[in-house]
């Protein structure tokens, strides 16, 4: 085996991945260069190009066990994993493949891999129609369509894009939520990494204000030709109503022209599926963990 020189993401290897990423047609979230780059150092994101595929590999966040994902772009697949594979048993590991889309486990599947399969419920995307958010005219939404009027009704908002001049606000907010939530200090090194390269990384973002107070931040960008994902949305909860707010009024002005929106996984975390089981998923996305032994 030649030797494969595995390398870390930089900002300046964006081209690279979009490249590579532009020539599949996944949707998962995983599949965007900003996401990687934001939370490279936690998960010590290296990448490598193989047979024309763009291969990458990290650790766990909290085994910091090496894991990989499923090659990228039209390219020679098996050969690709295969030499994946000899990687991961020359440094003294199997052969852990995240995220498995259903495809990618058909693709495993006819090649008679060897392998053991693990749904990975936490890292399942939820993916809305835009119209759905924007509308909000299913009878299952009653709900949502009652605390966006309540807000409209109770408080006397702008929406503002971030922009050059409101981006170090926009960061200062986010990471004060986060703070004040979970403190999760790779959540904040992510946010901080977003926000300072926010434009380079072609991020759109919003905020909502009352008055001069910043009470609510969402990003996103394009994930595929049709679907959007969101990256971040904090708010402050003291004003009731404000993420059924940021979430219809971000969506509408940003993203109508997109079939599709992916708000991502929810990570296991019991409030975050439940709030995002309320918007009824057009489609949740199956994603799988695959163990391959070397």
């Amino acid at each position: 085996m030649s030797d494969i020189n595995f390398k870390p993401i930089s900002l300046s290897d964006k081209p690279i991945f979009d490249d590579y990423f532009n020539k599949t047609n996944f949707n998962n979230a995983e599949k965007n260069f900003s996401n990687l780059f934001m939370w490279r150092n936690t998960y010590e994101y290296e990448y490598a190009i193989i047979n024309d595929c763009l291969c990458i590999k990290g650790k766990l966040r909290d085994s910091k066990k090496p894991f990989c994902h499923f090659p990228y772009g039209g390219c020679d697949i098996k050969d690709s994993l295969s030499l994946i594979k000899e990687v991961f048993k020359n440094e003294g590991h199997g052969l852990l493949i995240k995220p498995l889309l259903p495809e990618m486990r058909k693709y495993l599947e006819k090649t008679s891999e060897d392998f053991t399969l693990i749904e990975d419920r936490d890292s399942f995307d939820y993916i809305y129609t835009s119209k759905k958010l924007i509308t909000l005219s299913s009878s299952k939404l009653r709900n949502k369509r009652r605390w966006l009027k309540k807000f409209r009704e109770n408080y006397d908002y702008t929406y503002e894009e971030i922009n050059s001049n409101n981006v170090v606000e926009a960061k200062e907010f986010t990471i004060d939520i986060i703070k004040n939530s979970n403190n999760d200090i790779d959540e904040i090194l992510a946010m901080e990494e977003m926000f300072d390269n926010l434009f380079e990384l072609n991020i759109k973002g919003c905020i909502i204000r009352i008055g001069n107070e910043i009470v609510g931040v969402s990003t996103g960008e394009e994930l595929t030709k049709n679907t959007v994902v969101i990256h971040c949305e904090r708010a402050n909860t003291n004003f009731e109503g404000i993420y059924n707010c940021i979430n219809q009024e971000f969506c509408e002005k940003q993203w109508s022209d997109y079939e599709f929106i992916n708000r991502e996984e929810d990570l296991g975390i019991e409030g975050l599926r439940q709030a995002k089981l309320t918007y009824c998923p057009d489609l949740l996305l199956y994603k799988y963990i695959a163990k391959i032994e070397v």
